[in-house]
């Protein structure tokens, strides 16, 4: 076995595996949910549906920085009943005024994604809230270690999604589906709190800081914004039976991104750990090889295998989507690329973290400019990549080739970006 594969299993038997084997079953659940609904629901209606999930979590993913934080909070601090009290009641607290945010703009929701009612829009205000409190509650326990209970909280909240979300869908159509989408996250968050019941500690625990959470969100929104605006638009600028194809083929392709991102929550910290090290470089490629290595097999499968991919989800339905899977799984594939890359500025608290956002804009400005076709919308994704890739590599994989500065200090990862001494952009 290579120097590479040895450390690539190392990061895997030090708690990346159960992540990553339930983020597998959750994106194999994503894409078994996706097959059954999108044989049950007309193309129009289940680009709707693909339209209003995709929404949902471009909602929670700002949130997601939450998990960073609070992961960071107890492996300072330690886990007690306070903290996790305090997280939890705090978290809930922060998202309801977004929530009301999106429960007054859901007329406009609807009508720009044409939904056919309000029941569509509004469930995204309760996920929000759920989502909020979940990753906060799944950051508490990856700070104490409990990374099996973590996994199981995926595992759970998929069963749950596939049972009550299909079961829905004959009744309420897509209604039902979100409403199952919603109940899910509730039911990850049942696994989850009583895992939090730590010693009861000192009442003055310390809290989440919302600088911290805002900095690790800022990466985050960048990075999902810029693999998922292309549906979002697409599902605007496209009719309905079109819209529908891109949705299928973009599910497919974007599921490609699902481990990676699980495997990245493990290799983050190793990436904080080895900036200010003469090692950092062989960590960044480390790291880096086990993030992007599934993303590049799991595209060259759907590359090679268009058609079966799309027969075996979804019947005859999309067939005429292989193109489209084609170009969107290659596109994904070299997104991980991106997401490691992001993620190693924001280990070192740099201000390259915002050039996903730059490219995400120029996305968007391609999309609003060329939109004929589900095939220009795609290329115009691929067009914004390449300027984005090339930014990242060129000006954060230089940093990491460097030999460290002796007086370079990394900060916790809850400290004030303010604060920090690590060295910026």
């Amino acid at each position: 076995m290579t120097s590479l594969a040895r450390r690539i299993a190392s990061l895997a038997a030090r708690g990346a595996a159960p992540i990553a084997v339930a983020v597998a079953v959750q994106s194999a659940g994503n894409l078994a949910f996706h097959s059954v609904v999108g044989r049950m629901l007309d193309p129009g209606a289940y680009g709707a549906l693909g339209a209003v999930l995709s929404a949902m979590v471009m909602l929670a993913v700002p949130l997601g920085a939450l998990q960073t934080a609070a992961s960071a909070l107890v492996a300072e601090h330690g886990l007690t009943r306070e903290t996790a009290r305090r997280t939890l009641r705090a978290v809930a607290l922060w998202s309801l005024p977004p929530a009301l945010v999106v429960l007054l703009c859901a007329p406009l929701l609807r009508d720009y994604f044409h939904l056919a009612s309000l029941a569509e829009t509004v469930q995204l205000a309760p996920y929000l809230i759920a989502a909020a409190v979940v990753a906060a509650a799944r950051g508490l326990l990856l700070g104490d270690r409990q990374v099996g209970t973590v996994a199981a909280t995926y595992v759970f909240s998929t069963v749950v999604r596939l049972g009550l979300g299909l079961a829905l869908v004959v009744p309420f159509g897509v209604s039902g589906a979100l409403a199952g989408t919603v109940v899910s996250e509730l039911a990850a968050l049942l696994v989850a709190v009583p895992r939090l019941r730590g010693p009861a500690g000192r009442t003055g625990a310390t809290g989440l800081r919302l600088g911290a959470v805002a900095h690790a969100g800022i990466a985050v929104t960048g990075l999902f914004l810029f693999s998922t605006a292309d549906l979002l638009l697409a599902r605007h600028h496209l009719g309905d039976a079109e819209s529908g194809s891109y949705v299928a083929a973009a599910t497919v392709a974007k599921t490609v991104l699902a481990l990676p991102a699980g495997v990245m929550a493990a290799v983050f910290p190793r990436l904080l750990a080895a900036w200010p090290t003469p090692g950092r470089t062989r960590a960044l490629i480390t790291g880096g090889a086990a993030v992007t290595g599934p993303a590049v097999l799991g595209a060259a499968a759907v590359v090679a295998l268009p058609s079966l991919v799309l027969a075996i989800l979804y019947g005859d339905g999309f067939a005429d989507a292989t193109g489209l899977v084609q170009a969107l799984a290659g596109v994904a594939a070299l997104t991980s690329f991106v997401t490691v890359l992001t993620n190693a500025a924001l280990a070192r608290r740099s201000r390259l973290i915002a050039v996903p956002w730059i490219g995400a804009v120029l996305e968007i400005a391609l999309i609003e400019t060329w939109h004929g076709s589900g095939s220009q919308i795609a290329a115009c994704s691929a067009a914004a990549l390449a300027p984005t890739l090339l930014a990242m590599v060129v000006l954060e994989g230089r940093r990491w080739a460097r030999a460290p500065r002796a007086n370079v200090q990394v900060a916790p990862a809850d400290a004030d970006p303010s604060r920090t001494a690590a060295t910026a952009a």
